[in-house]
């Protein structure tokens, strides 16, 4: 078994995470530093991360995670900032399925499964995101036909989203829009630059796993049902 994917099994990391951190000098295979992500591992080895020895988890779970504001997707934070970390316990091991930028809320998938993640969060997979935005003025048929066809956001970066439905309630427009690709700030980076002012963000669903009423700040374990779901979703 390829050492990236030892991590991933172990809880880790997601695979894609954890090239970078064995490429960093943070794993040892019979005290022995490997950086080759691909280093072959064999059953008997002593893996060991960060100077703990780890070995593969068999006992999985995948957690739905409704994120407040103001919290940053990551397990940690050299300047003490809020991180989605502070609402587990260490002993659970997870971290975040993708990432939700510091002012965005809603559904956040956690998991200790790691080959799970970096299949989920594979762009070939394609799985589409909705999401729930308050903005100041409405979106014409031109803008949402050139959302749909995709705007160019910067950095050799298109933004393309769908445009479900939008309503006024009170002086602000809530737009649902869906999108498969979720690069960084994507939805943030599009408004800004069609010149609509973006209030709030809340992603409310993630392929077929819909937030619901799960409370902010709150999280539950996924069940069976959507567990198979979420496996759908990687077949289809």
């Amino acid at each position: 078994m390829r050492l990236n994917k030892y991590l991933a099994l172990s809880g880790v990391s997601s695979r894609r995470m954890a090239d970078d951190l064995i490429k960093a000098a943070t794993t040892t295979v019979n005290n022995i530093v490997i950086t080759d992500p691909a280093f072959h591992v064999n059953e008997n080895d002593i893996v060991r991360y960060d100077g703990k020895n780890i070995k593969i988890n068999h006992n999985h779970i995948v957690i739905m995670f409704n994120k407040p504001l103001g919290i940053i997707t990551s397990m940690d934070d050299p300047k003490n900032r809020p991180i989605v970390a502070d609402y587990f316990s260490k002993e659970m091991r997870l971290f975040p399925v993708g990432r939700l930028d510091k002012n965005t809320t809603g559904l956040l998938l956690m998991t200790n499964n790691g080959d799970l993640a970096n299949k989920l969060m594979h762009p070939k997979n394609l799985i589409p995101k909705l999401y729930k935005a308050e903005i100041d003025m409405i979106l014409d048929a031109k803008l949402i036909s050139n959302i749909k066809k995709g705007i160019f956001i910067g950095y050799n970066q298109w933004a393309k989203a769908k445009i479900i439905n939008q309503k006024k309630v009170k002086s602000r427009i809530l737009v649902t829009l869906q999108l498969h690709h979720g690069k960084n700030r994507e939805i943030r980076r599009l408004f800004n630059k069609i010149n609509r002012k973006l209030f709030s963000l809340n992603r409310v669903k993630y392929g077929d796993l819909e937030l619901g009423n799960l409370p902010l700040g709150k999280y539950r374990e996924l069940n069976k049902r959507e567990l198979n779901k979420v496996q759908r979703s990687l077949n289809d």
